[in-house]
């Protein structure tokens, strides 16, 4: 076996743990039922007195900064970057950097997509939804929608997080890191910051639990870390 294999496969190892963290995560957080207790427990500081934290109807500085503001500031730089990308290509002014670019700019894209098309198919509510809350509806969970327990609701479409996607799609930036740094914290920490400040201000207007945004964490990850391997692979290849 060639050293760029021994290489690939090492590196491939490193990256096992991520990947079973990732899917337990997900699993634990949507399949175990005693998940929502704790769910329930975080979520309740955030309503007192018959409000939310930050009331879901508001348009005030946070709304900007922590919702509308971030989707739009990711959209330009997600555009404008894809717009570089083809220039460079068109221009023949292609380099192994823009394929990491590309790569992390497809995590950004990616998770967002997936953790939406998850959103219209799962059919779970919100806290903001449910009776416990002052809501409308009872609590659906995921594993009600999968052992059809209650029927499709179009108006709960709560699961994943979709908000915090945005942000924890920023795990992609670890492409750009040099090989050997890429399962490095620092190379994290920017998707994980931005996807926790979006997550828990959501969770404060009472969108979503935290079992929501843990699940689009570890979705995220799985992107991040797929992307890695795909680059590795290429790296071997060169």
């Amino acid at each position: 076996m060639s050293d760029t294999s021994l290489s690939g496969l090492r590196r491939s190892a490193l990256r096992s743990p991520e990947v079973a963290f990732s899917l337990g995560a997900i699993a634990i957080f949507t399949l175990w039922p005693p998940v929502h207790a704790l769910d329930l427990w975080l979520e309740a500081p955030f309503f007192q007195a018959g409000s939310w934290f930050f009331p879901p109807g508001d348009r005030g500085i946070a709304y900007w900064l922590l919702y509308r503001g971030p989707k739009i500031a990711l959209v330009a730089a997600g555009v404008s970057s894809l717009l570089w990308l083809m220039w460079c290509g068109i221009a023949k002014r292609w380099r192994p950097f823009h394929m990491c670019f590309l790569l992390g700019l497809l995590v950004l894209g990616f998770t967002p997509l997936l953790v939406g098309l998850l959103k219209n198919a799962t059919g779970v509510s919100c806290p903001v939804q449910e009776t416990i809350f002052a809501g409308p509806y009872e609590h659906v969970a995921v594993w009600d929608r999968i052992f059809d327990v209650v029927q499709s609701n179009e108006h709960l479409r709560c699961w994943p997080a979709g908000h915090a996607a945005a942000g924890f799609g920023l795990l992609g930036l670890r492409v750009l890191a040099p090989a050997g740094a890429r399962l490095s914290l620092l190379w994290l920490l920017p998707g994980l910051a931005g996807g926790w400040v979006l997550g828990l201000y959501q969770m404060a207007r009472g969108q979503h639990y935290l079992s929501h945004t843990i699940v689009t964490m570890a979705i995220a990850l799985l992107l991040s870390v797929l992307a890695c391997m795909i680059l590795d692979r290429i790296e071997d290849r060169g």
